[in-house]
Formats: C-alpha cells, sequence, structure tokens
C-alpha cells in the first residue's frame, strides 16, 4: 500500500512539474497568456490564436467543448505511462500513467512543438465532432470522442430504435429494434477508446464517419445482427427513437449528461463544427 502511494504521490508531483515546466518556456516567448484550470472553464473560448492543454485526454476534451472551428488546440501529455514502470510493477498494481493518445507533445518536446505553431512551420489538423440533437433541438456541446446513450441504471435494459437518415429526411436503413446496454456512437478520433474496447476497429484520425455499436444486444434476429455495428457516412445522420422511461445522453465521458425520457427522438451525426488540433505525428496520414 504505501508503494502505491509513493506512486500517486508521484503523479501528482509530475503533472505539476510539467506544468510549470511550460509555463516557464511561455514566460521565455513574446506572447501573451494566461492559465485556467480545466474546473473553471464555463464559457467559449474566445480572442486567443492558440489553446495549450497540460494533463490527458481528459483534460484536452474538457476545453475542446469549449473551442471553435477557428481556434487550434494542442494538448500536452503531463505525465505519460512509463513502459519500464508498468513491467516491474504490473504484477502489483496498475501502473498506467496518461495515454495522452490525441496530445501532440511532452514535456520534452513541447518548446520544439510550439516554436514551429508560433513560426508557421506546422499547421493543426482538421478533426470531425459529432453534433447531437434531442427532439430536433441541437445540444450545446460538440462530441469530439464519443456519446454513450443508456438506462441510468448500468443493470437495466435500455429500449430503442434506429434507423440511418440521409439529409434528416429520407431513410437510408430498415428500422433497427434493440433491448440492450445502450448505444455508443465515436467519432474517428475517438474509435480507439472504448469503441476499440468494445469490440469495434481504429478508423483514420482524419475520417469523418461515425462509428457504433450496440452494447450487449439481447438475442438480435439474424436481420438485425449484421446491423448491431457500423458506420455513419458524412452525408447520413442516425435517429434514435427512446423507449426506456428514463435515458442519460453521456458525451465524451461522464461529466456531460443530458437526460432523455421514453418517446424523445435523438439524433447524431458528423454535421458540427471542426477541430482544429495539433495531431501527434502517428496520427497523420503517410506522406507518399
Amino acid at each position: 500500500m504505501l508503494q502505491v502511494l509513493q506512486y500517486l504521490d508521484n503523479r501528482c508531483r509530475v503533472h505539476k512539474d510539467a506544468i510549470e515546466f511550460c509555463q516557464d518556456i511561455l514566460r521565455r516567448k513574446s506572447v501573451d497568456w494566461d492559465a485556467v484550470f480545466r474546473c473553471n472553464l464555463s464559457k467559449p473560448i474566445q480572442n486567443v490564436d492558440l489553446v495549450v492543454t497540460i494533463g490527458g485526454d481528459g483534460t484536452l476534451l474538457r476545453a475542446s467543448h469549449f473551442l471553435n472551428d477557428s481556434i487550434p488546440l494542442l494538448g500536452v501529455n503531463s505525465d505519460p505511462t512509463q513502459p519500464e514502470e508498468v513491467e516491474e510493477f504490473g504484477n502489483e498494481f496498475d501502473a498506467t500513467r496518461s495515454s495522452g493518445y490525441l496530445c501532440a507533445a511532452t514535456v520534452k518536446n513541447f518548446e520544439q512543438i510550439l516554436n514551429n505553431i508560433l513560426e508557421g512551420r506546422t499547421t493543426p489538423s482538421e478533426v470531425a465532432r459529432m453534433s447531437i440533437r434531442v427532439n430536433s433541438i441541437p445540444l450545446s456541446t460538440y462530441a469530439l470522442n464519443d456519446v454513450l446513450i443508456a438506462d441510468p441504471c448500468p443493470a437495466s435494459v435500455s429500449r430503442f430504435s434506429f434507423r440511418i437518415r440521409k439529409d434528416g429526411r429520407q431513410s437510408s436503413s430498415s428500422l433497427v429494434n434493440c433491448r440492450s446496454s445502450g448505444l455508443r456512437v465515436s467519432t474517428a478520433a475517438g474509435s480507439t477508446a472504448a469503441m476499440l474496447s468494445a469490440g469495434g476497429f481504429a478508423m483514420p484520425a482524419l475520417s469523418k464517419d461515425l462509428q457504433y455499436m450496440v452494447r450487449e444486444p439481447i438475442s438480435p434476429s439474424t436481420s438485425n445482427f449484421r446491423l448491431m455495428h457500423g458506420l455513419i457516412k458524412p452525408e447520413l445522420s442516425m435517429d434514435i427513437d427512446w423507449y426506456t422511461k428514463d435515458g442519460l445522453i453521456y458525451i465524451d465521458g461522464s461529466h456531460i449528461v443530458h437526460p432523455v425520457q421514453h418517446g424523445d427522438t435523438i439524433q447524431v451525426s458528423s454535421q458540427a463544427p471542426i477541430l482544429k488540433i495539433f495531431l501527434p505525428h502517428h496520427l497523420l496520414p503517410s506522406k507518399i
């Protein structure tokens, strides 16, 4: 137990050191900047040229919810997982640190990447986000990773139907009736998170497609089984009719939640403002 507490204390110290390190670099640059704790973000971020997050993917996701399609985002992974640490302590406790999948920088290369941005030697990528509507009313938050629609109780059955539509009107698929643990829809950027863990597949980070999966479907018919998992193309949307008494839409994790109830219709699509983000090299398309 003492070793675990020491490990957790070290993680906290490493994160704080990373914040101070990045701030020291910013102080040496000819730029105006301000520090904001993620818990204090409450309104759209405006009148800045760049947003830098220091933490992990959770911090980056939080900031993305307050950004439009014009301000670029750079994520700094403050506490990357150390493979040798995982190997050493793997039999005693989980020594995994931050994955920082969408973070392009660490303290080791933050200054170099920042210089490249300030001097115009690198440009951000345009990553798709997801829009969510409930009864035709758009929610204010766009999902960068994924949404989960489910009963508030994880042990309860969710009842819903869905179909894929073109331009919100013409049906592109038959109606699929479901009893399951809920429905997850991910963007390309979020396809390597919960979607991949559930048996989905990783998508190219710059794809505009959405991927959906019915969670633990109960006795799907032979004709419907192949429709439990698939893609929603950029010109299409998915309409979900909710038939459980209560439900929740989780957006990019558990912090942003929107309630739904029996009879509501939820629509998801990639018709949302893109996010400009500096991606790590392994997520960028290969240059021939």
